[in-house]
């Protein structure tokens, strides 16, 4: 299943702001990466609104909770489901966005 992670953070707790957090940051991101259970798609930064989109596929919510864990010393954001643009698309095509008659 897909997920996209939005994660925030301030100028305060931003990991670019001293060595030791950028540290954290880069040994979180390659733990992430080698995690059983989750692949990740994408990882992007806004780094002037202290901003993360990182796209991953996860075996369940569960194992994703457990990697993304570490995030929440730091900052706050939200994981939703998601599904690819060619998903939707058959699912529209199927009808499952219409009102049941």
């Amino acid at each position: 299943m897909l997920f996209q992670v939005v994660h925030t953070h301030n100028n305060e707790t931003c990991p670019g702001g001293s060595p030791e957090r950028t540290k954290m940051l880069a040994n979180w991101w390659q733990s992430l990466k080698k995690t059983a259970g989750v692949k990740v798609v994408a990882g992007y930064t806004s780094p002037m609104d202290h901003t993360f989109y990182i796209t991953v596929e996860a075996d369940d919510y569960p194992t994703l909770a457990r990697a993304l864990g570490p995030l929440n010393s730091f900052g706050a954001g939200h994981t939703s489901p998601v599904l690819t643009l060619d998903q939707t698309l058959a699912l529209s095509e199927a009808g499952a966005f219409r009102a049941s008659k």
